[in-house]
């Protein structure tokens, strides 16, 4: 039953970006109810209190969004005033319908089966991730996944750069979205990929690792011993550092190039060597990737050159939803309600064209959805995991590279999604959760995890 419950949740982890991202409500639901499953299912005999404090403020956060759900939907609220929409509906269908803050009746409860989703990923690899083994086992898995999604994009994007797995393309024709319909989405998931191999590729190559004995004979042993060869590190990094750079989103690329002076910056700060070669590994990190730059990020570069670093129509879209947080700035407007509420708020500025479905900015979404103390509750969870990972990676001895790779996935992600949209996704955020879930299972070193 331990093996079948593991089994499942690493199917959801590796799986999760394949069936178009997992946008649609019905992988939601099945992603959600094999994690259930699997958590039910789970052998927590290693698992300490410890571990179940540092995984109850997402807890919490799962509750108090509940609440606000709750008060959002109460019919005829006397404590808020309600949306004028449902005084609008009543006046053209004559219905005696009861006034709401929410925009909709039933849109924020079915929203709220992602947060759910991502609460179980991550919980669920945090679990797995207890015993160090588990853990770099959980990674090896995601990393090689995460190299097939890659290979995958590149030889679509060569082969029929029109099709997304079965389907035509709808948007982003001559660009690589992988298995993932928005582009900057797909950018953001292989540059995770690509962090995912230089951690143990930078690890190789310091310690100079060898094994201590010759790899078993057994098929699987030799087939790890030698995926975990620096050649075949270095090839993933640069197959996943490709499939960014095809995507054509700028964003995506300059994070990955950030994030990588990030986790070698981390990898090096508490190890005893000289400035001289501290600054050299920081140098040779800089030029090696000013060369890939100028050799794969043609795309990006030439948008950069077209467009600018900054897009006027996503500044006219934060100043339009700053204005909505004003006007309902405690409860929102409902969680999930952003596409339906939008329409009466866009600007002429904006024109006919684009979908403006969601707000480009999940914190700003996120504040017009719930409310600021909501949001600001989020985000300042999501701040506090992020230091426990980034403690991990300067505090911890052994295994430093996995809260490393948790650090870095973790400010990828939320620098990305803070102008875009890419958590939002389910293919990502589950992809995601699992990493960060496991850096943050291995933040603390093994003597505190055992008291």
């Amino acid at each position: 039953m331990y093996k079948t419950s593991r089994f499942a949740a690493i199917g959801v982890f590796v799986l999760a970006p394949l069936p178009f991202g997992s946008a649609e409500t019905v992988w939601i639901c099945i992603w959600t109810v094999l994690l259930s499953f699997s958590l039910v299912t789970a052998d927590l005999r290693s698992a300490t209190v410890d571990d179940f404090r540092l995984l109850s403020p997402l807890l919490a956060v799962l509750v108090v969004v509940a609440a606000v759900i709750t008060m959002q939907l109460w019919p005829n609220p006397a404590f808020y005033q309600a949306d004028p929409a449902w005084a609008a509906a009543r006046d053209v269908t004559g219905g005696d319908l009861p006034d709401r803050i929410s925009v909709t009746a039933n849109g924020p409860w079915l929203a709220f089966g992602y947060p759910l989703l991502f609460a179980l990923a991550f919980t669920r690899a945090a679990y797995i991730a207890t015993n160090a083994e588990d853990a770099r086992q959980l990674l090896r898995l995601l990393t090689w996944a995460g190299l097939g999604y890659a290979l995958y994009a590149i030889l679509a994007g060569i082969g029929d750069p029109t099709t997304l797995l079965f389907r035509r393309k709808e948007a982003y024709l001559g660009f690589v979205t992988g298995t993932f319909v928005n582009r900057n989405t797909a950018a953001t998931f292989f540059a995770t990929c690509a962090l995912l191999f230089l951690a143990p590729l930078l690890r190789f190559i310091y310690r100079q690792d060898r094994p201590d004995r010759p790899p078993s004979r057994k098929m699987t042993a030799l087939i790890a011993h030698y995926l975990g060869s620096p050649f075949a590190l270095g090839g993933g990094f640069v197959v996943c550092l490709v499939a960014t750079a095809m995507t054509g989103s700028r964003a995506g690329l300059l994070l990955l190039i950030l994030t990588v002076f990030l986790m070698t910056a981390l990898f090096f700060a508490p190890l005893r060597v000289g400035k001289f070669r501290r600054w050299g590994w920081l140098a040779g990190t800089a030029v090696a990737l000013l060369f890939l730059f100028q050799l794969v990020g043609g795309a990006v570069a030439g948008r950069i050159l077209t467009y600018g670093l900054v897009d006027e129509q996503r500044f006219t879209m934060y100043r339009t939803i700053l204005t909505m947080i004003q006007q309902h700035p405690w409860l929102g407007i409902g969680y999930g309600n952003f596409e339906s509420a939008f329409p009466a708020y866009r600007p002429d500025t904006l024109g006919s064209l684009g979908v403006w479905d969601r707000a480009h900015s999940t914190p700003l979404e996120l504040a017009v959805e719930l409310g600021i103390p909501a949001a600001c509750l989020i985000m300042a969870t999501c701040l506090w995991y992020l230091y426990q990972l980034l403690n991990g990676s300067l505090h911890r001895r052994r295994d430093r590279y996995i809260p490393i790779i948790g650090a870095s996935v973790a400010t990828l992600g939320f620098l990305h999604t803070s102008i875009d949209f890419s958590l939002q996704i389910p293919g990502f955020g589950v992809f995601f959760a699992a990493i960060t879930g496991c850096g943050l299972a291995q933040s603390r070193s093994s003597s505190e995890q055992k008291k």
